[in-house]
């Protein structure tokens, strides 16, 4: 073989060996990580999934957590986390301590390319990581639990009574959204995974699958949470584990949360029973404390908040414009799943709202 053919000839296996290299390595970069099992067979293990929008958040949700802590528990938390940048990573760092170990795990959105319209964000309040929460119970495997938490919450208490709550062989633990009671709804803010029945039952591919499917809801994870745990499925928690920012003492009565969360519970009578009692404050919705410092339970958040940056101030609410065009969003999505059985109705929605959203802080 003539040398200048034998070069080309090495040249071009060179070439192809580096290509394969390249396209094996991108591959695994892509691919969902599995997490190892903790050393600490004690620890409570908890896991929060953010962005660089959402970072800000989470960190005033880690401060209420580890300030919060019994002196006898052990934390081991994860964070799902897409674009955050070396800073807030280091950030993040600081909150370890000698019984809190923090552990970052970086994820890209191409991970996500096998679920549907994962690029489309309709929900202002929602981070685009939320869609990890599908692949909870694949990269945490190797755990038998595991607690998910939002980044919008405050933790008031130990949250070892959540993670120890008995699920009486259900797939999850949530709160049930109560003022949905016509049907079974329930938040995925605070989520327990009994992660290897999940797992066993291949939870991720069927979430996964169920919003490849649908053509209609815009919320990120919820719905399908829905459609695949179902009632059958879900051990419904008691309402302080999750206690939704929103609830008055109104509406405690009229959808009747007694019956609900507390129906052989006697010590509990009313919403402040409740609060007594309230392990996360979560600040569901649209409106939140960094932007509505009036809010219920807002000074709480700003306490922790100011804890972490004295300076922080309130943020700049969303403007007339920002707020018709997110009413109409929420109004179009609603129509969608429950389908208005007229114009008015539909109008009515949008102007629920809008009050709602352009609403001053009460």
């Amino acid at each position: 073989m003539k040398k200048p053919l034998l070069t080309t000839l090495i040249l071009l296996i060179i070439l192809s060996l580096g290509l394969t290299t390249i396209l094996f390595l991108n591959n695994r970069q892509d691919r969902i990580p599995i997490i190892p099992k903790p050393k600490n067979n004690n620890s409570i293990n908890i896991v929060f999934t953010t962005d660089k929008e959402y970072s800000p958040y989470l960190k005033v949700a880690l401060k209420s957590l580890i300030l919060n802590k019994d002196k006898d528990s052990f934390y081991n938390i994860y964070i799902l986390s897409i674009d955050l940048n070396k800073k807030t990573k280091e950030e993040l760092k600081t909150f370890k301590q000698d019984d809190v170990e923090i552990t970052t795990i970086p994820l890209k959105l191409s991970m996500l390319k096998n679920v549907g319209n994962y690029r489309i964000i309709a929900r202002c309040h929602v981070s685009r990581a939320d869609l990890f929460k599908f692949f909870i119970p694949e990269m945490f495997q190797n755990f038998d639990k595991i607690l998910y938490l939002d980044s919008d919450i405050l933790v008031l208490k130990d949250i070892s009574k959540i993670y120890n709550y008995d699920l009486e062989d259900k797939y999850i633990g949530a709160i049930q959204e109560s003022y949905l009671n016509e049907e079974f709804k329930y938040n995925c803010g605070v989520i327990l995974f009994d992660i290897k029945k999940c797992s066993e039952n291949n939870i991720t591919k069927k979430l996964i699958q169920a919003k490849n499917n649908d053509k209609k809801h815009i919320y990120i994870t919820q719905p399908f949470f829905h459609e695949v745990l179902d009632e059958t499925k879900v051990k419904t928690m008691p309402f302080e584990f999750n206690r939704f920012s929103t609830t008055d003492e109104k509406e405690f009565k009229k959808f009747n949360y007694k019956d609900l969360y507390y129906k052989n519970d006697k010590t509990i009578n009313s919403l402040d029973d409740v609060d007594k009692r309230a392990i996360i404050i979560h600040f569901l919705a649209y409106k939140k404390p960094w932007q509505y410092e009036k809010i219920p339970f807002a000074n709480q958040w700003w306490y922790y908040a100011h804890l972490i940056n004295p300076n922080w101030k309130v943020e700049k609410k969303r403007n007339t414009i920002q707020n018709f065009i997110l009413a109409l969003q929420i109004s179009i999505a609603a129509n969608k799943e429950k389908k208005f059985a007229s114009l008015k109705s539909a109008l009515d929605n949008f102007n629920r709202n809008f009050k709602y959203l352009t609403k001053e802080d009460k």
